[in-house]
């Protein structure tokens, strides 16, 4: 018989089932308990953070949720009604006086003893219901479970020894090395707290401990610091402090500071390698820890981990497979801070600052230059160099002197441009090597300064006079370190006071058409001896990434032995040991079998935030020994008396002769009337373009800037290309071999190449022949890289044209007749045999693939591009009505 009462309501969840979320699939809650909230049950679900963090409650889960059937040892509570659950006389009068709009309704009438009173107890009503319990897991480990933990292997929180061996890392450095270290254990009883007493902590903080002279505490936010996960540092109490010294007076600066302007201060700091364990204290194999290291200073006196837990604050208190019991467990939590301090003579290690300028110039007192261009790996180490900075300031009206003054200004007062870090123009961000930078300043030094004193210090740059670059660079691809290249170089080199050596780092395989970095190891030896002169290791460049990359860096040792290296990265000045400097830039041990062998061994690299991949030496700087008193000079201040434009960094005017007409240089071959037109006026062209770079012509060159301000103009800047006397006239026999950039041998007109040379790419294809202008013009041979092929006739603005011979590597197959602006054209004798592959291409053009058929003929035999151009069928001589373009198919004339 039907009942007329309402049908109950619909239950949420199933009966006997519970929902879980899951944030990683491997690792799942063993169980989500029940709680009671007033008078009936309701399943608590992982997503639902209002239990721990405040928050609303999440949306209910959806039906793909996976569901886990109950055990016996886990009561489930009944579905939660929809209808309120009927209050008792207490629990309305518990409601009603919680409800702000509610007058009590007592016969007495009576108001509270005070309003002071009656606010303390609203607030203490408040907080409690803030206050949400957190489930207790009490789940354990199945029989599987619990034999998969013991094989999977586990260590204690207690094991102190463990912990120590895998927090304090080895240097792997004989010029880092600890100095003290200890250990913090606290225990958090009472992390959520009672309805009664609830933990409204935002920040806790263990006892200090003494380490290392500072005192040492763990920093806890138990809410998240601005996160939904648990948050964990470690903080330096002494640091913190009104009386501790943030920074004092640089004795031995790597740059002295001009007298006329404000000395920078050092800041003080200690690297720390810390660690902290947080785990169960009634089970300590049940843990979650961090590791990492940290430069301690006062402002940045505390270092940790804003997610220091593998899940939210909702989901972290429950266990997971592979746990014996859940992290928190009576509302307590353990932990155990690991430090130890460590003497670092960089001050830099390890250093997590956002603000790279301030941080360098304040850690090490010299300025970063961004970008980095290949210019300042260049002049940095020319311009720490004492005896040619004094040089450079006595120079007076000597173009290349001001812009290195200018340079030499930005560094020694430590200034920041409002454009410092935009993008670099002109010649500041022409892609060539440190030593093209190099040859361009002595060679402008020379021409307004006293020769001879140049030189002395620095050489010329010239491979023909001794100087070990370009094409007389050390041979250091068959040896293995610089000494050993040095005495068996075929030439006699020179010996000035600052020496630079290149590196053999750039090969091209002639066999493969294919050019290689050569990143073999060169040892770099702290003293040498060439033609019996001493010299000792002074500064180097290195080249980053791939051989086409132009990306340097810049590592100097400007007070002399036994100091710290200093490395210019891009926006960046680091201190470094010698290890960290000259043996991780020496280049890949080839004996080394394995890769890992082959990789720095060092762990603590990974902290470093200078380390770079690929990254080799390929210019090394050395000191003549009767030069060495200047790098152990100890002065802070050096007196100049700065121009003001200098300072402003003001471009000089300029004042030269205006230069002869250059010479066309054209090689041999025939040319077509239309070639020869061609080549006149872009002969024409480049003198006129050559005579405004130096007088200005009848619009002013541009100025350069390095990304701040302006460094030089156009007219006093190395060309792209400039790698002779600096002259824009028509010159021969030069030669340019800039690591990662196209080799070149012949002439130049100004920066660009002219007449007959020899031109190798970056993609491999090798040109011999003529240019015009810096375009192929004329008779040359050219060898592609990709297909072989080899191509011999004239050219005219770098594709083929007039008459010509192809090659073709494959085939064997030569075709001779005429090309017109890189397309055969005319008539053409055709040598060599029909390959399968040959029967698929156009028997028009010989050049694309057969796509196209004849209308109303079909016949097959022509691209796309011939069939729209003939009107008559080649093979039946009818007329062609249509075209028809086939598409998937492979097409095959017969």
């Amino acid at each position: 018989m039907a009942s007329n009462a309402p049908p109950p309501p619909p239950s949420l969840d199933p009966p006997n089932t519970h929902f879980f979320s899951f944030t990683e699939p491997p690792l799942q809650p063993a169980f989500a308990p029940s709680t009671n909230l007033g008078d009936h049950h309701t399943p608590i679900h992982n997503h639902d953070r209002s239990l721990h963090s405040g928050l609303p409650p999440a949306p209910p889960p959806p039906s793909s949720l996976i569901t886990m059937p109950p055990t016996s040892d886990r009561p489930i509570p009944p579905a939660p009604n929809t209808q309120a659950p009927p209050e008792t006389g207490e629990q309305a009068r518990l409601r009603a006086s919680s409800d702000p709009g509610h007058h009590s309704e007592s016969g007495d009438g009576s108001e509270s003893d005070g309003e002071d009173g009656g606010e303390d107890e609203n607030e203490e009503q408040d907080r409690q219901a803030r206050w949400l319990p957190i489930p207790e897991d009490k789940s354990q480990p199945c029989e599987d479970e619990l034999a998969y933990i013991t094989q999977r292997g586990e260590h204690s929180a207690l094991d102190y020894s463990y912990w120590e061996k895998k927090i304090f890392f080895d240097l792997e450095d004989p010029e880092l090395y600890p100095i003290a270290s200890g250990r913090i254990d606290w225990t958090v009883d009472g992390y959520n707290g009672t309805k009664e007493k609830p933990n409204e902590e935002l920040i806790m903080r263990s006892p200090p401990v003494r380490i290392g002279g500072y005192d040492w505490c763990i920093k806890f936010y138990p809410k998240g610091n601005d996160s939904d996960y648990l948050s964990l540092y470690l903080e330096c109490v002494t640091m913190q402090s009104d009386d501790f010294e943030a920074s004092k007076d640089f004795s031995n600066p790597a740059l002295p500071f001009l007298a006329s302007c404000e000395k920078l201060r050092l800041r003080t700091s200690e690297a720390v390698q810390l660690g902290i364990v947080m785990y169960n204290p009634a089970e300590p194999r049940v843990y979650e820890h961090k590791i990492d290291a940290h430069q301690f200073t006062k402002q940045s006196s505390d270092y940790g981990w804003t997610r220091f837990t593998r899940y939210a604050r909702p989901d972290f208190a429950f266990r997971m497979h592979g746990q014996r019991q859940a992290i928190l467990r009576d509302d307590k939590l353990a932990f155990s801070a690991y430090v130890r301090l460590v003497h670092d003579p960089t001050r830099c290690m390890w250093a997590h600052g956002t603000d790279c300028y301030n941080d360098s110039v304040t850690l090490t007192g010299l300025r970063p230059f961004a970008p980095l261009t290949p210019m300042y790996s260049a002049k940095l180490p020319l311009l720490h160099f004492a005896p040619l900075r004094g040089f450079i300031c006595k120079s007076k009206d000597v173009k290349m002197a001001y812009w290195l003054q200018c340079l030499l200004w930005k560094m020694m007062s430590r200034t920041r441009s409002d454009t410092y870090g935009e993008p670099a123009n002109g010649a500041a961000n022409i892609p060539c090597d440190a030593v093209a930078w190099l040859r361009h300043v002595a060679i402008e030094l020379k021409k307004d300064t006293n020769p001879s004193v140049v030189d002395e210090l620095i050489g010329d740059f010239n491979p023909d006079q001794g100087a070990a670059v370009g094409a007389n660079r050390l041979r250091t691809k068959t040896q293995t370190s610089i000494q050993s290249a040095v005495d068996s170089h075929p030439t006699s080199l020179a010996t000035p006071a600052l020496l630079t050596l290149e590196l053999e780092r750039a090969e091209f395989d002639r066999k493969e058409r294919k050019w290689s970095k050569l990143s073999a190891k060169v040892e770099m030896q702290n003293r040498i001896i060439v033609n019996g002169k001493p010299y000792i290791l002074y500064a180097f460049s290195t080249h980053c990434g791939d051989l086409t990359s132009n990306k340097f860096k810049v590592y100097i040792r400007p007070n002399g032995p036994q100091s710290l290296w200093y490395a210019y990265s891009d926006g960046d000045v680091t201190a470094m040991t010698w290890k960290q400097a000259v043996d991780a830039h020496c280049g890949v041990d080839l004996a080394a079998t394995t890769r890992e062998a082959r990789q720095s061994s060092s762990r603590h690299r990974k902290f470093l935030r200078f380390d770079d991949v690929d990254e080799v030496a390929h210019v090394v700087y050395y000191v003549r020994d009767d030069y060495r008193h200047f790098l152990t000079d100890t002065r802070v201040t050096e007196e100049w008396d700065v121009p003001e434009n200098v300072k402003l960094c003001e471009p000089p005017k300029q004042t030269c002769d205006r230069p002869a007409p250059a010479q066309t240089g054209i090689g041999p071959g025939e040319m077509s009337a239309e070639m020869e037109r061609h080549i006149i006026a872009a002969t024409e062209k480049e003198s006129q373009k050559s005579t405004d770079a130096v007088t200005g012509g009848a619009t002013p060159s541009a100025w350069i800037t390095d990304g701040e301000d302006i460094i030089m103009s156009d007219g006093e800047a190395m060309s792209a290309r400039d790698t002779t006397d600096g002259s824009d006239f028509l010159c021969t026999g030069c030669t340019i071999e800039h690591l990662g950039r196209e080799y070149y041998r012949g002439s130049l007109l100004g920066n660009r190449y002219h007449g007959e040379g020899h031109l190798i790419s970056m993609n491999g294809d090798e040109y011999t022949g003529a240019f015009v202008a810096g375009e192929k013009c004329g008779f040359g041979k050219m060898v592609y890289a990709r297909t072989g092929n080899v191509y011999e006739g004239q050219w005219l603005q770098d594709q083929h044209h007039g008459t010509g011979t192809l090659t073709e590597a494959k085939t064997k197959n030569v075709y001779e007749g005429g090309w017109k602006h890189g397309k055969k054209s005319g008539e053409f004798v055709l040598k060599g045999h029909m390959t399968e592959e040959d029967k698929g291409w156009c028997s028009i053009c010989y050049d694309k693939e057969i796509n196209t058929a004849f209308y109303d003929c079909g016949h097959v035999l022509a691209c796309r591009d011939c069939a729209f151009k003939i009107d008559q069928c080649p093979v039946c001589r009818r007329r062609v009505v249509g075209r028809l373009e086939l598409f998937g198919v492979k097409m095959v004339f017969e």
